[in-house]
């Protein structure tokens, strides 16, 4: 799951990183590192349904950059990059907006592209926070989607409790 999520930045961050003359070469690498770094930790952040619900209605409305925690996100990875690779400011805010909406609404839009280059939303933050998306991994995660599996909550029938099923829940 995270090698997709690596795969997607280096996809997105061809132009936007590596064709860019303001980035020096030698961080490219770091710097769509840091993208997924940032990435990730918003995910992990994301503790509830309403706020993937919020995230997928952002980008199936075509505002995903508007979305609060998409701008949180962009604006750490803004902040990370000027701090440690020197990029200015203005270079900062091109390359976060021109990524971070672009990868986050890819990654939400895989139950309208599932096996077409989308993936699993929740899985993905399933796998950030130590859960897995089978039901039977290791860390809190797997086990409490394990035991939701068990007492009927696998809403959309795929052997665990993940936000997918949180997001039907509540739809």
């Amino acid at each position: 799951m995270l090698d997709e999520l690596v795969n997607l930045i280096r996809q997105n961050g061809q132009q936007a990183v590596v064709e860019n003359d303001a980035v020096p070469n030698e961080h490219n690498e770091a710097i769509m590192q840091q993208a997924r770094n940032s990435i990730m930790d918003g995910l992990r952040g994301m503790t509830g349904p309403g706020q993937v619900n919020s995230l997928s209605e952002s980008v199936q409305s075509g505002q995903v950059e508007n979305n609060p925690a998409v701008q949180q996100i962009s604006n750490n990875f803004m902040g990370n990059i000027m701090q440690k690779f020197g990029i200015n400011a203005s270079t900062a805010a091109s390359i976060a907006s021109s990524l971070i909406p672009v990868v986050l609404s890819k990654i939400v839009n895989k139950g309208n592209q599932q096996g077409a280059g989308g993936f699993d939303l929740g899985a993905l933050i399933s796998s950030v926070t130590g859960g897995s998306n089978t039901g039977s991994g290791s860390g809190l995660g797997g086990n409490l989607g394990s035991i939701g599996a068990k007492l009927g909550l696998d809403k959309d029938g795929d052997g665990d409790v993940d936000l997918n099923d949180l997001t039907k829940m509540f739809k």
